[in-house]
């Protein structure tokens, strides 16, 4: 089994989620692709201050900035990940098993998408990879998975912790499904619920969203090759969210939601 996986790079949910996959399955990870988001920092950067609001956009940055604190300090014996128990970057996760990691700032580029050809993968598993794979990526493996951080066809999109919170579900999960030139539009594969207890946060939906994607994928990984057992994805226009807008955000905060 030959794997590529696609992912992205942050400090506190994604060396979570994936540190799972890599003690189980580093043997069968050809490479790791960062796929960052295509829009400038800056444009993100100020999209997501909408969406937490001046007091938590810096009390995230703050947990970013300990959590890249910690990743440097693992260049000095290891340091952060003694201090903290786990590492805080994909990058360092990919370094510690041996697994080739790539960064691609246009995963559809012609000349990238030849050397996802040369590794031959039977496999493409994306987990919150910032861009959209095309097709002639898509063609390249027997399967192409994503891990979706909500119990699918709901909440297609961003965000996928804020909108169970903000309309008052009792459960959320991760769906995998095929993937599609459309974003989280691909039949289902299988799908992992968890209860949401009435004084989660995001936060707290973020980490036990990683917890249980990263079983989840491995779990799948286990299994592979196996026929998977399809199940329709059927989604309306309303069906896809995208960040909040401060609205909503004040609209969260006032019923008594929190971020952290």
């Amino acid at each position: 089994m030959r794997v590529v996986l696609f992912t992205g790079e942050e400090p506190l949910y994604l060396p979570r989620y994936l540190a799972p996959v890599f003690e189980r399955h580093a043997d069968a990870l050809e490479a790791v692709v960062i796929a960052p988001p295509p829009r400038p920092r800056s444009a993100q950067l100020r999209r997501l201050y909408g969406m937490y609001g001046p007091v938590d956009f810096a009390r995230m940055a703050a947990l970013v900035a300990r959590g890249r604190a910690l990743d440097a300090l693992d260049a000095v014996g290891g340091l952060g990940r003694r201090l903290a128990g786990r590492y805080h970057s994909v990058a360092r996760l990919a370094a510690a098993h041996d697994v080739p990691l790539e960064r691609a700032a246009d995963v559809d580029n012609p000349r990238f998408v030849d050397r996802i050809r040369e590794l031959d993968p039977d496999l493409i598993l994306s987990v919150v990879a910032g861009q959209k794979l095309g097709a002639d990526l898509l063609a390249v493996p027997d399967d192409a998975v994503n891990l979706h951080g909500s119990l699918l066809p709901k909440y297609r999109g961003r965000a996928v912790a804020f909108w169970p919170l903000y309309y008052g579900d009792d459960r959320t999960g991760v769906t995998a499904h095929l993937m599609t030139d459309e974003w989280d539009a691909g039949p289902i594969v299988e799908q992992r619920s968890f209860p949401i207890a009435p004084d989660d946060t995001v936060h707290d939906v973020y980490l036990t969203l990683a917890d249980v994607g990263g079983e989840l994928a491995c779990d799948l990984l286990d299994r592979y090759p196996t026929d998977f057992e399809l199940r329709p994805n059927d989604s309306t226009p309303s069906d896809y969210h995208t960040l909040p807008t401060p609205a909503e955000r004040r609209r969260f905060e006032r019923r008594g939601n929190a971020f952290l």
